[in-house]
């Protein structure tokens, strides 16, 4: 009579800590009996292609939302026109960003990890219900931000231009390292097709990654000799990001910086005064709600120049520091904030008489039943006119009564507000285009220049966007962030046609050796199938042999024979009587107990991890009983 033997006194076990934080993490598998090593179900690899496309989305969101704090100030100040609650909206949604990127990414190297290590794929419902929400609120912030925030994309896009080499080395690195797992996998899988259809794609990238230098025209890929002039920087409301905009004290700290011109928004007070302000309202850069509490959702142009005066137009900025930049300004400068008035367009003016800068503004046609709605423009330009500031100082935006202002006052800088063709600029003396980044292109600008038209760009925050515009060659940039940009002495990058050529090469083939040689260590590395006791797990189906003649690893691993099958009383020391008839010995026993099968808690209890090896643990164990 045979049994299976416990040994009980030899049991030393292996101690796999890292495996059971991965599995356990992945698909809460924690036990050693759930590790399979049989092969992934579609099922689960499924969810594995959906796990890397919700990665891909969230690596997307993460570019997006740095590339849009160029637009920071414009994302909040759009929220609180909504809700008209101050919350700094954009670092929120930054912030979730970076966590569930972290959370994605812990599931994608936990899949490589499985991969690597040859464990079967299972991803427990505990992670699949975040997934998909996650990948659902993408597509919804997708569609949203496609219709509220349009330009911002556009934005994306000219970044890529400049950061678009720098990815393609950061892909080329990613997809050679990965290339270690993915040859692993690929040597162990044994069925043809997905062989050929997982090689096919992988080649298929690569070569993408290779070749996407020849697609790419980054402007800052460029002779040193043909890098055009560092362009100016026009201050946007004045240092708008370290002192409240549109106060005498913004433009004071934006002539700091050696700012080109300052640029502001002019509206018509009620008794005919003009006056600095960009909303409607003047609930976002006032306290109105203290001071006429009855009139904070009025507009603007509806109060009187003396009511205006009554406004603090300063403290709002200490309270909510917008762009988190307030811990760079002395004490002694907040205090003044406290002091700020909304300023007059006169006062604009005469600062820029003082500091000697250009002036560029945009102004708001006063509401119907304004009593200055149809003589708004005489209102504005007599007063330029008579703060002496020079002529060619000014920049004129506004369409209405152009051909008025040019004769009343030829000295202007004419310029359009966005595209507009050439050929109707031409007609209509138009010298200069004030456009956002997201209206012209970098072939429009070089068309505008061919025709002595000069171009600005609004509003550029950040060294990025400063950069492809240096290179491109427009002439001034409107910037909320001077502060940041005046002492830039190069663009963030800049390489010549020859040395971007070579670096691409270089790289390309480096990266394909790589691969290749990674390719021939994994397969001496996986010479053939092996047969592993881990193929057997509570989560995974069993797989039978299609063929008798073929057998399957479970087969073997369940396999029994008199080598491996003991007598309990060998197991316990016990005496045994044989038979005294010697036919006994020959005759088919009724009672035999067969052995239970060998699970690899068994194996690795004893220190063996395969089938052979605890074959020949059983025999050495029987001869020392014997």
């Amino acid at each position: 009579m045979v049994s299976h033997i416990r040994l009980e006194n030899t049991q030393n076990y292996k101690q796999q800590v890292c495996l059971s934080v991965m599995t356990g993490l992945y698909g809460c598998r924690w036990k050693r009996y759930q590790r399979s090593t049989e092969p992934t179900t579609k099922f689960e690899k499924a969810w594995v292609l959906l796990v890397a496309v919700c990665f891909s989305f969230i690596i997307m969101f993460l570019y997006y939302w740095v590339m849009a704090q160029n637009d920071l100030a414009d994302f909040n100040s759009f929220i609180y026109g909504e809700l008209q609650s101050w919350f700094n909206w954009f670092m929120l949604l930054y912030i979730l960003t970076i966590l569930t990127l972290i959370y994605v990414g812990i599931l994608v190297v936990l899949a490589i990890a499985h991969g690597i290590t040859g464990r079967q794929l299972y991803l427990h419902w505990v992670h699949k219900v975040p997934v998909v929400l996650i990948l659902a609120s993408c597509i919804i912030v997708v569609i949203v931000l496609t219709e509220l925030w349009k330009s911002e994309w556009v934005l994306v896009a000219l970044t890529l231009q400049v950061t678009a080499p720098v990815l393609q080395i950061v892909a080329v690195v990613i997809l050679t390292v990965l290339a270690w797992p993915l040859a692993g996998l690929w040597w162990r899988n044994h069925q043809i097709a997905c062989r050929c259809i997982s090689l096919i794609a992988y080649t298929i990238l690569l070569l993408f990654v290779y070749l996407s230098p020849l697609i790419m025209h980054p402007p800052c890929v460029i002779n040193t000799v043909d890098l055009p002039a560092k362009p100016p920087i026009i201050a946007h409301r004045g240092a708008e990001q370290l002192a409240p905009e549109n106060t005498v004290i913004s433009y004071q700290t934006a002539a700091n910086y050696s700012v080109y011109g300052f640029e502001t928004d002019v509206r018509i007070s009620l008794d005919g005064i003009p006056f600095l302000m960009h909303d409607s309202t003047l609930a976002r850069t006032t306290n109105v709600h203290e001071v006429f509490p009855n009139r904070t959702d009025h507009l603007s142009e509806s109060f009187t120049w003396n009511e205006l005066q009554k406004l603090d137009a300063g403290s709002w900025f200490l309270q909510r520091d917008p762009l988190n930049k307030l811990k760079y300004v002395p004490e002694k400068t907040r205090e003044k904030y406290k002091q700020q008035k909304i300023p007059g367009f006169e006062d604009f003016l005469k600062l820029g008489v003082l500091y000697n800068k250009t002036v560029v503004f945009d102004v708001f046609k006063p509401p119907k039943g304004h009593h200055f709605r149809h003589n708004y423009t005489q209102l504005v330009v007599d007063m330029i006119l008579a703060s002496g500031i020079q002529q060619e100082k000014v920049w004129w935006l506004h369409n209405e009564s152009r051909s008025w202002v040019e004769k009343k006052a030829p000295g202007f800088v004419q310029t359009a507000e966005g595209w507009l063709d050439v050929d109707e600029m031409l007609d209509e003396n138009i010298t200069n285009v004030n456009a956002e980044f997201s209206e012209v292109n970098e072939d429009d600008i070089r068309l505008y220049a061919e025709n002595f038209i000069t171009t600005n760009i609004y509003i550029i925050n950040t060294p990025a966007l400063y950069s492809i515009y240096w290179c491109v060659g427009t002439q001034t940039i409107t910037s909320g962030a001077c502060q940041d940009l005046y002492d830039i002495k190069a663009p963030v990058w800049h390489m010549t046609p020859t040395a971007f050529l070579i670096v691409s090469i270089v790289l390309g083939v480096a990266s394909a050796l790589c691969v290749s040689a990674i390719f021939i260590i994994q397969r001496c590395r996986h010479p053939a199938r092996e047969v592993n006791p881990e193929s057997i797990s509570l989560h995974s189906p069993r797989h039978f042999a299609s063929s008798t003649n073929k057998k399957s690893d479970r087969e073997l691993l369940y396999r029994t024979n008199e080598d491996t099958m003991f007598s309990p009383a060998h197991a316990t020391g016990k005496n045994v009587q044989t038979p005294s008839n010697p036919k006994d010995e020959a005759t088919p026993q009724t009672t035999l107990e067969e052995e239970p099968p060998l699970y690899q808690d068994d194996l690795d209890a004893i220190g063996v991890s395969s089938v052979a090896a605890s074959v020949n643990m059983h025999q050495e164990v029987k001869m020392q009983l014997d």
